[in-house]
């Protein structure tokens, strides 16, 4: 079995969300195909992303699918900007892997997670994640102290018993907080805390309360900011401040009473493994779609083990990146929480993939179809800029 091409979909030429998901669909000469997903559908650099695609995807024609090492390797090592690493060169690789690993369960007609070692777990607890857009299907960022606890006893009455918001990221009309670095003003700080106040008062003691800084603030501003909800039972603390420099998140994990989880932009083995040395990361968050896809995830993850850290894949994209990360996570002893985004809720998204995962009382079980589990749709083709390597 050959390869023989590679479609690349960069996705909503006209996005009503501003989200620009890049699908790839590699093709064997028997006729079977693969999905993957590069993690860079928001943000800036997508285009790079698409084009690195294209590039690595022309040293793969005649490649035997199977050989997932072999190729991860190739491209790694003999694409000269590989070993550089960083976004757009791990995204490229991811996305390919992804569909590879898509390839393999489907010639062998087992879902991926049997091939990654069977079920370490046979229900994925999840959490309702980004609640400050709401939890919907209509994506709005939110003010009020109130309306936080109402999106947060949304989320709950949905049948969840975890939620994930970030509390920082608009201020009281709504609007963009544009510094959140070095000490905070008393009003930024006390807005954030009283929004945590109010919605752990919504949904009581038992529902998990994971706040998201998405990397605005910084070693200062996120102490201050932990010290003000630390009363509140946080489940998590997430990227907190910039994954760039290891020694800042190990600085500020020692002034920290919260666990701390980071990793959606810290790609592969190497680059996680400064934060398993200085032990600076208690939940790590790798995507399927940027770390290096399933060969590099599961290998992630193990290392992870040794050093008694938590796993949960950061999960941001369609269909296909949310099936990808339910066969990794269902296959490793080291499983955490499973994100499940707010965008999965948007039409927008839905219309991409064939089937729609969600969970059931705020819990997945991981596809059982060959594969990852998942295809895509007419829409595809419809709403994107397409690449065609063959």
């Amino acid at each position: 079995m050959k390869i023989t091409q590679i479609e690349i979909f960069y996705v909503h030429t006209r996005p009503k969300t501003g989200q620009r998901p890049i699908i790839v669909k590699v093709t064997t000469d028997s006729g079977i195909y693969g999905l993957g997903e590069a993690g860079m559908a928001y943000g800036s650099g997508g285009s790079g992303a698409v084009g690195a695609i294209k590039d690595f995807g022309r040293l793969i024609l005649g490649e035997d699918p199977f050989n997932t090492e072999k190729i991860w390797e190739k491209l790694l090592k003999k694409t000269f900007w590989g070993q550089g690493g960083g976004t757009v060169i791990f995204t490229a690789i991811s996305a390919l892997d992804i569909a590879l690993w898509d390839i393999k369960g489907k010639v062998l007609h087992v879902p991926v997670y049997q091939l990654l070692g069977g079920k370490s777990n046979s229900k994925l607890r999840a959490y309702a994640s980004q609640l400050q857009f709401g939890w919907g299907p209509v994506r709005e960022a939110k003010a009020t102290v109130e309306e936080y606890a109402e999106e947060a006893k949304v989320a709950v009455n949905d049948g969840y018993d975890a939620i994930k918001i970030d509390v920082l990221a608009f201020d009281g009309q709504g609007k963009v907080q544009e510094k959140l670095e070095g000490p905070l003003p008393h009003a930024i700080v006390s807005l954030g805390a009283a929004r945590v106040a109010a919605m752990r008062e919504a949904v009581g003691p038992d529902v998990d309360i994971i706040i998201e800084n998405h990397g605005h603030t910084d070693l200062v501003s996120a102490i201050q900011f932990a010290r003000a909800i630390e009363p509140y039972h946080i489940f998590f603390y997430e990227e907190i401040n910039t994954p760039l420099n290891p020694a800042l998140l190990q600085a500020a994990k020692q002034k920290i009473d919260i666990p701390i989880a980071s990793g959606e932009r810290i790609y592969s083995r190497w680059g996680y493994l400064p934060y398993f040395q200085n032990r600076s990361i208690d939940v790590i968050q790798p995507d399927l779609g940027s770390c290096g896809g399933f060969s590099e995830f599961k290998k992630i993850a193990d290392m992870a083990h040794t050093y008694e850290v938590s796993v949960q894949a950061h999960v941001a994209g369609t269909g296909i990146a949310e099936a990808a990360a339910l066969h990794a996570e269902a296959s490793i002893p080291n499983f955490c929480i499973h994100e499940h985004h707010q965008k999965v809720l948007l039409p927008e998204y839905q219309e991409l993939c064939k089937y729609n995962y969600q969970p059931v009382h705020g819990a997945y079980t991981v596809p059982e179809l060959p594969g990852i589990g998942q295809d895509i749709t007419e829409e595809v083709y419809k709403q994107s800029d397409y690449v065609l390597v063959q």
